[in-house]
């Protein structure tokens, strides 16, 4: 199911972009929360990440975000930092299950409503980690705006 009028809404975010090959995904968070235990950051969470390319390319363009405690970071560290982080507007969905086997065909089903619906994305698509130690879900969501719409 896909539902409108979604917002993305964080304050405290810092971030890292990242060109890599997509099987070094895991790397490149494995080094994110490194920089973050680096720069002695107290996480807020959740994890999420905005990628900037078709996930079936085999480089990937991303970026991966933390909100944290804190309210500024030390200049000249590896990560960026913004004192807010929102996007309205979005569409989104949820991917369940076995999150890796089933993200390829919700990313379809995003993507086809979208075309559906006559939407431009006109952001990365954003994946924010949810769950606690039983269950886990990826929740994927998109800024969006009707290409052919008399509303404007």
């Amino acid at each position: 199911m896909i539902v409108e009028n979604e917002t993305i809404m964080y304050k405290n975010v810092v971030w890292h972009s990242y060109e890599i090959h997509n099987s070094q995904f895991e790397k490149a968070v494995k080094d994110f929360n490194e920089k973050l235990v680096e720069a002695n950051l107290t996480i807020v969470g959740p994890l999420f990440y905005g990628l900037k390319n078709i996930p079936d390319e085999e480089i990937l363009a991303v970026d991966i975000y933390m909100p944290v405690e804190q309210s500024y970071i030390a200049e000249g560290g590896d990560l960026n930092f913004q004192s807010y982080f929102y996007i309205d507007d979005m569409i989104m969905t949820r991917v369940k299950g076995d999150v890796e086997v089933n993200t390829e065909s919700v990313f379809d089903e995003f993507l086809r409503y979208a075309i559906d619906k006559d939407y431009a994305i006109v952001s990365p698509i954003f994946h924010i980690i949810r769950g606690d130690d039983e269950t886990q879900w990826v929740e994927l969501k998109a800024k969006v705006f009707r290409r052919n719409s008399d509303d404007f």
